[in-house]
């Protein structure tokens, strides 16, 4: 039992984002408009993950003034 606890921790956690319907219910994004953000991050970031430098990057894309 130990040596399966020690394997099944060596494997990447992967996050399941919600669906864009339950998103836009808690934003004030249409479902709509959250797909179009997915589909460009998922351009900037093909594996889905990002790095610090890339992340302040797509940030100040949506936010050139430092989110004030």
């Amino acid at each position: 039992m130990e040596e399966e606890c020690e394997e099944s921790t060596s494997l990447p956690v992967r996050y399941r984002p919600e669906p864009p319907a339950a998103l836009a219910r808690a934003s004030r994004f249409t479902a709509h408009e959250i797909k179009l953000m997915y589909r460009g991050f998922k351009q900037e970031c093909p594996t889905g993950m990002v790095d610090e430098e890339s992340f302040k990057n797509i940030f100040s894309q949506f936010f050139p003034l430092g989110g004030e």
